[in-house]
C-alpha cells in the first residue's frame, strides 16, 4: 500500500508547511498577548511564552521572518524528505507519524493559546504572574494529556502513523522537561 509516507519530497514540502505554520502561530499568539493578554499573564524569571532559549530574542520582536528558524526549517524539511528514505514502509510511517505528530501537537497548542488569549480580551481580571518552569510543566502535562488518546488510536486503528504521533506526545512532553534544567527553580 502507498501513503504520503512513500513520496519523500512531499514528506519534506509538508514538514516545512508545518514548521512555517508553527512559527507563524507563535508570533500570532506573541503579537495577540502583548495586545491584550499581558495585563493579565506575566512569566518570571523571563517574560515569555518561548521555552526555546534560541528563541526568544526573535519572538519577543514579533518577527514573521526569522532567517534561523526560517534555516532550520528548510534543513530539516530536507533532512527529513532524506531520512525518509532509508526505513522500511512502515518505518516510514512511524517517523512521519513522528515528526508530523510534534509540529501538529504544537500547532494545535498555539490554535488553543491564540483562542483563550482572544477570549481574556474580555471578563478576565487581575493578574497572574508564572514562573517559566511552572509554564513548562503545565505545557508538558498539555502534551501528556493526549498521549492516552493517542494510544487508544494506535491500539484500534495499527496505524503506524498513529504510533509516530503517539511517540511525538510523549517525546513532546520531555522536551518541555528538559528546557527547565536551563531555568533557576522556583523560590518559595
Amino acid at each position: 500500500m502507498h501513503t504520503l509516507a512513500d513520496k519523500p519530497w512531499l514528506v519534506g514540502a509538508v514538514t516545512l508547511v508545518l514548521m512555517v505554520g508553527d512559527w507563524v502561530l507563535r508570533i500570532f499568539q506573541e503579537r495577540e498577548r502583548v495586545a491584550s493578554y499581558a495585563r493579565h499573564y506575566e512569566s518570571y524569571p523571563v517574560d515569555t511564552i518561548e521555552g526555546n532559549p534560541l528563541l526568544r530574542a526573535a519572538v519577543a520582536e514579533r518577527r514573521f521572518l526569522e532567517p534561523r528558524h526560517l534555516g532550520a526549517a528548510v534543513v530539516a524539511s530536507v533532512a527529513v524528505a532524506f531520512v525518509t528514505t532509508i526505513f522500511t514502509p512502515t518505518g516510514r510511517e512511524v517517523f512521519v507519524g513522528f515528526v508530523w505528530g510534534v509540529f501538529l501537537l504544537v500547532i494545535t497548542t498555539h490554535l488553543g493559546n491564540l483562542a483563550g488569549y482572544r477570549a481574556s480580551r474580555r471578563g478576565l481580571e487581575g493578574k497572574l504572574r508564572m514562573h517559566l518552569r511552572t509554564g513548562l510543566w503545565i505545557q508538558a502535562g498539555r502534551y501528556l494529556a493526549w498521549v492516552p488518546l493517542l494510544l487508544v488510536l494506535a491500539l484500534a486503528s495499527g496505524s503506524a502513523f498513529v504510533w509516530g504521533v503517539f511517540v511525538a506526545g510523549i517525546v513532546s512532553s520531555a522536551r518541555q522537561l528538559l528546557y527547565l534544567r536551563r531555568l533557576p527553580p522556583v523560590e518559595d
